[in-house]
């Protein structure tokens, strides 16, 4: 009879085991730093878009409203006709958006009451005030004028951006861009109509995050032409 023989499988060795172990920690550490850092990405970019799309808001809410500033029903009885803001016209015109020094706040008048008088109706306004160090942009709703230096969270203004998520850095209006044209010149009356162009800009940044900034800019036609 023949002996069976016993064939015995060799192990792997410790420094098999050893450099295998290595390549699989090198591998996992790679895979789990890739990762990181993809969430890492898609989170600071949902943090840019949510900082970019509340300060969008806000400058959508601001030009929605100055673009109808200094409407007034009675506008149509204005073309040209002189004696148009007069008492005997029956015409109180709104004036023009009213822009601060800093030109950080601007106020404006709407004829709301279509009685073709903007004076009696309650004014807007919006402004950057800082509070606990915060910039925030704030939006006049009381029914007097609106006074751009009251101090911040005054009654009548309240908050449009959220002072726990966004610093609103920097707020300037201005209406470098508006031009005044002639509308009627017949040689013994002159009438001019102003064309505004109300441009703002804005920078923010996130409170969690400084490092997450945005710049955005607006320009702004008043629908209204202010008759001069």
């Amino acid at each position: 009879m023949k002996a069976l023989r016993i064939r015995r499988q060799n192990g792997a060795t410790l420094m098999e085991v050893l450099i295998a172990m290595t390549i699989s920690l090198v591998a996992t550490a790679a895979m789990v730093a890739m990762m990181s850092n993809s969430l890492g990405t898609t989170a600071r970019i949902i943090h840019m878009t949510k900082l970019t799309d509340d300060m969008r808001v806000a400058l959508q809410m601001m030009g929605r409203d100055v673009r109808r500033s200094s409407y007034n029903v009675g506008s149509m009885y204005c073309y040209a006709n002189e004696d148009c803001g007069s008492d005997a016209s029956g015409v109180t015109l709104a004036g023009d958006v009213n822009i601060n020094d800093a030109g950080t706040c601007f106020t404006f008048l709407l004829d709301r009451g279509w009685d073709r008088n903007s004076t009696n109706d309650g004014a807007g306004g919006f402004r950057r005030v800082t509070v606990d160090g915060v910039g925030v942009l704030e939006m006049w709703t009381g029914d007097s004028a609106p006074d751009c230096s009251d101090a911040a969270g005054a009654a009548g203004w309240v908050e449009i951006t959220d002072p726990e998520n966004m610093d609103i850095t920097t707020f300037a209006v201005d209406d470098n861009l508006s031009y005044t044209r002639t509308i009627l010149d017949d040689g013994s009356n002159t009438i001019q109509q102003k064309v505004r162009k109300i441009r703002m800009n804005m920078a923010g940044r996130l409170v969690m995050d400084n490092s997450i900034t945005r710049t955005l800019e607006d320009i702004v036609d008043v629908r209204n032409d202010l008759l001069l």
